[in-house]
């Protein structure tokens, strides 16, 4: 059973702060403003008031937009997200809402979070799942947003900033361009305080080798060689960090997409998908990885094949 992802769209809030104004504001010490340049951050999207609903809604309508897809030939809309604001409280349904808007009236839904940032691409599994068990589903629409209402939360330790922004994704089975190849996901309960101080050097060789680790893993898994990887999208945190990833696996330094590092910051979910998106140098029939992680200890890679 193949499937892929043929068509991805992405939102991102008119309004652009930067990193120096954004310290001043939340009064931040230079020494942190210094480390996230560092890390790769300049700029970061503010949401302004808009919602996480708006945010998605305008990633999906950006998608549905290029003509590639009708509404009523969605099956299924997965919402993931991070942050517990970016959901609708019961008994109102966030998904249902979007279902409602675009008219999506053949769709089952559902949300998923509970990987953080790494929820987007953990979702694939459960698709592939979906796929496999009930062959009626042939596209499902996979849509992620999140919104920091307060600012001087954005600070993720000294790894990145959070931005604003969403992403929509179609996931069509036999399509045949950036096919999934394998997804794997690495959770560990070493990370269940999140980003604190005292442990940051742990926590980000936890990352460090928990990436080295699902590289290798879904490449030995396809039987795809490492130094075949075209490209690597990475999550938007640490770009020194993901530079000596790519580094200690062979890899050119040249292959690692980090446009947009300094350019929009860390879009907790939407990450990858924004990357596949901007990404305009993939080669048709080479392979490429798209990866992902979250606060709390979990990380997810996906394999494709353009």
């Amino acid at each position: 059973m193949q499937f892929g992802i043929p068509h991805v769209a992405y939102y991102l809030p008119a309004h652009i702060d930067d990193v120096r104004h954004w310290g001043r504001i939340t009064g931040q010490s230079d020494a942190t403003v210094t480390r996230l340049e560092q890390a790769g951050v300049r700029c970061f999207h503010d949401a302004a008031g808009q919602t996480a609903l708006s945010l998605a809604a305008s990633a999906i309508d950006k998608l549905l937009r290029t003509g590639t897809v009708a509404p009523d030939t969605i099956d299924c809309l997965i919402y993931v997200h991070t942050l517990q604001g970016s959901i609708a409280p019961p008994p109102r349904s966030l998904p249902q809402l979007l279902c409602n808007r675009f008219g999506f009236r053949n769709a089952i839904a559902f949300s998923l979070a509970q990987q953080h940032c790494a929820s987007s691409l953990g979702s694939l599994r459960i698709i592939r799942a979906m796929l496999i068990a009930r062959p009626v589903i042939k596209r499902v629409l996979l849509v992620g947003a999140d919104v920091m209402p307060i600012s001087a939360d954005r600070l993720i330790g000294t790894a990145g900033l959070l931005s604003d922004g969403a992403f929509a994704a179609l996931v069509e089975r036999d399509a045949k361009v950036n096919r999934v190849l394998t997804s794997a996901s690495h959770a560990t309960g070493n990370g269940w305080r999140g980003v604190l101080g005292q442990g940051e050097p742990r926590v980000a060789a936890q990352y460090f080798l928990a990436a080295r680790q699902l590289i290798k893993q879904v490449a030995n898994e396809t039987h795809v060689p490492l130094a075949e990887i075209q490209r690597v999208l990475p999550s938007h945190l640490d770009l020194p960090a993901w530079r000596r990833i790519v580094e200690s696996l062979g890899l050119a330094s040249t292959c690692l997409f980090a446009d947009n590092f300094p350019r929009i910051a860390h879009v907790t979910v939407s990450d990858p998908f924004i990357d596949l998106a901007d990404c305009h140098d993939l080669i048709p029939g080479k392979s490429f990885l798209i990866f992902a992680q979250g606060v709390g200890g979990f990380s997810s890679a996906t394999l494709l094949m353009r």
